[in-house]
Parts: C-alpha cells; sequence; structure tokens
C-alpha cells in the first residue's frame, strides 16, 4: 500500500522535476529561518512610511493570507509538469530569487510594530496564529510576495495554462499585497522589493537561457553514475 501510494505521488511530476522540487523547498525554509539567527543581533530598520499609517487593520484578510499557501502549490505543481527546458528555466531563476531575498533580509532589515489583536472570533485568532507562527522580521521583501508574484510572472509566460488560471493569479497577487498591509505583516516598501526581487531573475534566466544550468548539472549527474558501474 505504501508502495503504491508513493509511486502514485511520484507519478503527478516529471522525474527530473522531482529533485529540483525538494531542493527549493528546503532552501526557500533556509532562507527564511537561518537568516532569522543574525537579524536577532541586529539593528532594525523602520521601513513604515505615511501611507502605512494610513492603512487600517483589517483581521479577516488573514483568510488571503492563509490562502496564499495552497495557491502557491497548485501553481508550482503546474510549472514542474512543464518540460523540462521549461522547468530548468524558472528553478534557476527562483534560486536565485531566493537568494537575493534573503540577501536583502540582512541588507535591509526592517521590522514593524503590530497592532494588539483582540476579539474572539475565528479571522482574529487564525492572525494570533499566524503572528505567533511569524515574528515581525524578515520583511523585506515580502515571502508573500515574492511567492505569489513570481507564480504569476513564470505561469503567465507558460504555454498550455488556460487564460483564465493565469488571470486568477494576477487577481489573487493584488488581493496578496493587499493582505499583507491590512494584516499588518509588512508595510507597503517590502512589495516593490518582492517584486524586484522575482523580475530581474526571471528577465536574467530568459535572456541568457539558464535552463543550461540544469542540463550541465543533469550531465554531471549522469556521468557520476555511470563512473560508479
Amino acid at each position: 500500500m505504501f508502495k503504491k501510494a508513493f509511486n502514485w505521488i511520484r507519478s503527478l511530476l516529471p522525474d527530473y522535476s522531482w529533485a529540483w522540487l525538494i531542493f527549493l523547498v528546503l532552501f526557500q525554509c533556509l532562507v527564511f529561518w537561518a537568516t532569522r539567527i543574525p537579524l536577532m543581533y541586529m539593528k532594525t530598520m523602520d521601513l513604515t512610511l505615511p501611507i502605512d499609517g494610513m492603512i487600517p487593520f483589517r483581521p479577516g484578510w488573514v483568510s488571503i493570507y492563509v490562502l496564499s499557501f495552497v495557491s502557491w502549490v497548485v501553481t508550482f505543481f503546474l510549472l514542474f509538469r512543464q518540460r523540462k527546458e521549461h522547468v530548468y528555466r524558472n528553478c534557476a531563476a527562483y534560486f536565485l530569487t531566493l537568494v537575493l531575498t534573503g540577501a536583502t533580509f540582512l541588507l535591509v532589515p526592517g521590522a514593524i510594530q503590530r497592532p494588539e489583536v483582540t476579539g474572539s472570533g475565528f479571522f482574529p485568532w487564525l492572525t494570533r496564529v499566524i503572528y505567533a507562527c511569524d515574528q515581525p522580521n524578515n520583511l523585506c521583501p515580502s515571502l508573500h510576495v515574492v511567492c505569489s508574484y513570481y507564480c504569476w510572472r513564470a505561469i503567465w509566460d507558460t504555454e498550455g495554462i488556460p487564460l483564465w488560471y493565469r488571470r486568477f493569479n494576477f487577481v489573487f497577487l493584488l488581493l496578496v499585497c493587499c493582505s499583507i498591509l491590512f494584516v499588518k505583516q509588512h508595510v507597503v516598501v517590502d512589495i516593490p522589493t518582492g517584486v524586484l526581487v522575482s523580475e530581474v531573475p526571471l528577465q536574467l534566466a530568459k535572456r541568457f537561457r539558464w535552463e543550461r544550468l540544469g542540463y550541465h548539472l543533469e550531465k554531471r549527474l549522469e556521468a557520476k553514475r555511470a563512473s560508479r558501474r
């Protein structure tokens, strides 16, 4: 039974996608959590703009904040089912996106003063859970914006993806940008920064054909396997 379940899960994506998927998931966790260690000893910056003080606190928007995780899973699943060239290029671009994200976390150690969450309803409770799990640092850029923007841009250039879903990703990106502000997880400047660290690698990957990196690694691995036989 376990073997059947494993084979079914494995069949969901091409073999060449699984290694990249596991690597990027682990690397994103590393970027998110490991950068918090030096930030504990660094002086943080107040990146709040006057417009941030005009944005009200709306706990109900935490629903979009949480649903974004589902959106990422679905979109990356569709991306990783594409042909090898497309997968390799997007994975190389996303790797650089994560590197730039981690570097910006440390170069611009932003922080935010979050409001006290009152009330006993579902959304206030869920907001308190999010606050407890995600400390108010590692803010610039917003990783929510980074992932959502990357999903939209990558899926928009992918053939075979329904137009309605590509449009949905754009609308959902806008909602995510609103949610991080209304839930007071980020400030306005964290949004354009997230767009920048996502867009630059995508353009570089397309311009310089970074899918060749994936093919190069694949050949190196095949050569090592052959030498062990």
